[in-house]
């Protein structure tokens, strides 16, 4: 039905019917959400015992999970619907006349589909960079003579196929001056999860990874019985040093992770590492290093223990880690019989039992270039009114904060003074910005883009090159909030907050049904992409975004009393988070990991709830309700519509891979959890004291 249509309808319920008789919604639209809502719920659990089974539950017991999926739920539904309208671009021959991104673009994707011509070239392409890097000690093509851990740091990254093993280097945006870019240096990035590293060679996960690198470097050429003592070898260098690194619970402090240096600052602090050298090899010829360049170090008692635990160890060792995750990093790009074999170690991690199909596989390629990607999709597939309604709601929902944060009775009258007017600054990127249908802004932005035309491997090294030669230009470049480069990307289901721009996206791929729809009552709306947005802007003031100020700065803006009530509410909903355990797996909740988007769940869910609340009071009449449901009153439909979007079906390796590293509780947390704590769920449930889903101790940040 059109939107006219649709007023149309409204009107005929606003001044045909009483006031007493709610209207019935008889749109498609409408028909889908109530057909899943029903198809979904189980109404024989009451919903003040479980709320999350009494809108899920049937769900929960009979959705199927594809063997290539970890998880089945709104998220990868609509990501599935957004991948098969990627297939029917990408699928298209390339024309002469079209634009050079484009053909560039769909080029990549057909040379990955040609899985005989990457097999029938085995492993050589890795070959010949893994020896002109140093060489691989396990394959038996390395000497000690004249080697240095810098040296193969270098190489790797100029051959554009590794580097980071032992610290990671990337152009970021500067915390305390968020005009300017800077260089970053952070601790490892280690193969596998610190938090499975650190148990040793006894835990399952560690033990499929070591045969995981074993019968990988077989596949490269390496002697089985060789492999597995050298192997061995690196594998203990690595849980050892996963162990000097810095856990993720310590890493949510901003102000602790940005020590600044100057570049001579650094080279006499950490003299041990030729940084001048190393940062020079990584730049693109019209970039020059200089003296005084500023360089953030985010784990500098890492970068001191790196120094003593090398010494520890021979160059082969060494050199076997270094090049092992070099390796290991290629597996994706070289052989089927590799994939394969990558696919039985996270059948083990993961719990999926097949690959995905290989034009899947080879989008993900192709979404490397995902501006050319992004115009395309938005120019075939976007739907404008989307855009024009959402930031509408986005705007209603910013307006609802500010007015939550004016009346709070813990924070200081400066203090809330400053925290509206960071929430009136926040920028918004809806659907997508303008410049991508400007062919010419998306052929300049790849102009030096030049992918070899025959073989694949090569194609993505010179695409590495490409990418990294941007990144280290930017160095240079003044950052622009509303950039349009940075906010491009639209082919995903998914919303983002950046702190240090103080903005929020909500791309093209998300906003779309079941998130949103402009077709339903606003109900609808606003308890899925309302409840997103919402959570995007409550993350603005989590316990990390809390830390920056209106520009997107690292500053500390908040007054000494309000900070300590913060941290005071912050500490109550780690520890309720924390005393959750998952039935699944049996395993307790992270409270500290998951605390920034626990947060900004309960203060999205709020936000929605009461934006809607404000508009609906506005209406001549109440909203229309859901054909067969209406024995539910459109407050009870919000709040099992927002249950119904988190409704997810895990792998139960794949849920303990969550719990363990994630940051996200899983979904019968982020509803549950939300609504315990939300008082007005126990009055449109009327759940009474002592009913699960009503405790008497609530936890509210916002």
């Amino acid at each position: 039905m059109s939107p006219n249509g649709w007023a149309f309808l409204v009107m005929l319920f606003t001044f045909g019917s009483c006031e007493s008789i709610r209207p019935i919604c008889e749109t498609d639209d409408c028909k889908k959400t109530a057909d899943r809502i029903l198809a979904y719920m189980d109404p024989s659990v009451r919903p003040c015992d479980d709320f999350y089974k009494f809108a899920c539950g049937k769900f929960l017991e009979s959705a199927e999970l594809r063997d290539d999926t970890t998880q089945n739920s709104s998220f990868t539904q609509v990501n599935d619907i957004l991948e098969d309208q990627l297939k029917a671009i990408v699928f298209e021959e390339p024309r002469s006349d079209e634009p050079y991104p484009y053909r560039t673009m769909k080029h990549l994707f057909s040379l990955c589909l040609d899985e005989d011509k990457i097999d029938a070239r085995g492993v050589s392409p890795a070959l010949s960079r893994l020896e002109a890097a140093g060489g691989w000690p396990v394959l038996g093509n390395w000497s000690e003579f004249g080697w240095s851990f810098l040296d193969t740091e270098i190489r790797l990254r100029n051959l554009s196929i590794g580097g980071g093993s032992l610290f990671q280097i990337s152009v970021s945006i500067d915390a305390k001056n968020t005009s300017k870019r800077v260089i970053e240096i952070d601790q490892a990035g280690l193969g596998l999860p610190r938090e499975f590293l650190v148990k040793g060679l006894s835990d399952p996960i560690v033990q499929a990874y070591y045969s995981y690198m074993v019968d990988i470097a077989e596949m490269y050429g390496a002697d089985r019985r060789l492999a597995q003592v050298k192997l061995n070898e690196s594998l203990m260098f690595e849980i050892e040093l996963a162990k000097i690194t810095v856990p993720r619970e310590q890493r949510r402090d901003y102000e602790r992770m940005y020590n600044p240096y100057e570049l001579e600052d650094l080279m006499a602090e950490f003299g041990w590492v030729n940084w001048a050298a190393l940062l020079e090899s990584m730049m693109p010829e019209s970039v020059q290093l200089r003296k005084n360049e500023l360089i953030i170090v985010n784990e500098v008692e890492f970068l001191k223990k790196l120094e003593v635990f090398l010494q520890k160890y021979s160059d082969e060792v060494i050199a076997n880690y270094m090049m092992w995750q070099a390796a290991g990093d290629m597996t994706d790009i070289l052989t089927n019989e590799m994939r394969n074999r990558k696919l039985e170690y996270r059948r083990t991690t993961v719990g999926v039992a097949a690959r995905e199909p290989r034009w899947k596989e080879c989008i993900a390629v192709a979404s490397s270039l995902s501006l050319a990607l992004s115009s395309l999709y938005v120019e075939r597939y976007f739907d404008e009114t989307s855009k024009k309604v959402a930031l509408n709601m986005t705007n209603m929902i910013r307006d609802e904060i500010i007015r939550d944060i004016q009346v709070l009775d813990w924070m200081d009258e400066e203090t809330k003074k400053r925290a509206v007017y960071k929430a009136s600054q926040v920028v918004q990127h809806i659907g997508y910005p303008d410049e991508l249908t400007d062919m010419n802004k998306i052929e300049e932005f790849y102009k030096e883009l030049d992918i070899d035309k025959d073989q694949y491997f090569e194609a993505l090294v010179d695409l590495s090159r490409w990418a990294n030669n941007y990144r280290f230009r930017q160095l240079r470049e003044e950052v622009n909030r509303t950039d349009w480069r940075s906010h491009g990307t639209v082919t995903m289901v998914n919303a983002f907050y950046n702190p240090m721009e103080n903005s929020m996206q909500f791309p093209a791929g998300i906003l779309q049904q079941p998130f949103f729809s402009a077709r339903v009552p606003q109900y609808l709306s606003y308890a899925r992409i309302g409840f997103i947005i919402g959570h995007e802007i409550t993350h603005g003031f989590d316990d990390q975004g809390s830390q920056f100020d209106y520009k997107g700065d690292l500053n500390e803006w908040w007054g000494k009393e309000s900070k300590e009530n913060f941290m005071k509410k912050k500490m109550c909903m780690i520890n309720q988070y924390g005393s959750y355990k998952d039935s699944q797996t049996q395993m307790n909740l992270n409270g500290i990991n998951t605390q920034g988007e626990n947060v900004a769940d309960n203060g999205g869910f709020k936000l929605a709830y009461l934006a809607y609340h404000r508009m609906a009071d506005q209406l001549m009449e109440p909203e229309p309700g859901l054909p067969n449901l209406e024995q539910y009153s459109n407050e009870q439909l919000f709040m099992i519509s927002t249950a119904n979007l988190w409704c997810t079906r895990y792998r139960p390796e794949a849920l303990r891979m969550q719990i363990t590293t994630g940051v996200h509780s899983p979904a019968e947390f982020r509803v549950n959890g939300v609504l315990k704590n939300f008082p007005e769920f126990s009055k449109v449930f009327q759940c009474g004291p002592g009913d699960v889903m009503n405790p008497e101790n609530k936890c509210a940040v916002w």
